[in-house]
């Protein structure tokens, strides 16, 4: 009887220094990780329509969009660099948050569009969540501002530093080319 008694003693000792050596290892691995402060975000703004060449400047998000869309051809109208910086909220236990918007300017047109992201990102994770849109801003840089401005696209996803995201593709008019926005996104804990 003693020892038997002795034995589950032994047992639940063990089970509990296994526990306590496996919370300690999972505490220190969060230690390690810093927060999120800056991510730099590209993005491509490009055309898809009857192009036959291949345009030299976007092969590699070529070979990506050939795998969601069924298009001749695809021109990069523009890049677009920018830098969200991410700040922290009222608690620990909230995300850290950041937005950031930029004016595209498409060469040789009168076309302007802006896109706007708002990213949040758990505390000590490498992973960004982002709210991604695209919007046609020609009546209101023009002056004849409508009320509303819908965006073309505007689509949330979750990013890795390094990862390339299609975002979707949209028309700006039933008769224009469909414009298709591409995202990679730079995760800088150290900036």
């Amino acid at each position: 009887m003693m020892i038997g008694t002795m034995e589950r003693t032994i047992r639940c000792a063990l089970i509990a220094a296994l526990a306590l050596v496996s919370l300690s290892v999972a505490a220190t691995a969060q230690e390690g990780r810093q927060d999120i402060q800056n991510v730099l975000l590209t993005f491509h703004l490009v055309q898809a329509d009857g192009f036959s060449g291949d345009d030299p400047e976007i092969s590699d998000v070529v070979t990506e969009l050939r795998k969601y869309f069924n298009f001749q051809g695809y021109r990069l109208l523009s890049t677009s660099l920018f830098n969200v910086g991410m700040y922290m909220t009222e608690t620990d236990t909230e995300p850290l948050r950041g937005t950031g918007s930029q004016r595209i300017v498409v060469e040789n047109s009168d076309v302007a569009l802006e896109v706007s992201t708002s990213l949040r990102a758990a505390r000590n994770s490498g992973t960004v969540r982002g709210t991604v849109s695209l919007t046609d801003i020609t009546d209101y840089v023009n002056r004849s501002r409508p009320v509303n401005l819908p965006p073309l696209l505007r689509i949330s996803v979750n990013m890795r530093d390094g990862q390339r995201v299609v975002l979707g593709s949209a028309p700006r008019k039933a008769d224009e080319p469909v414009l298709i926005l591409v995202v990679t996104a730079r995760v800088d804990p150290d900036l």
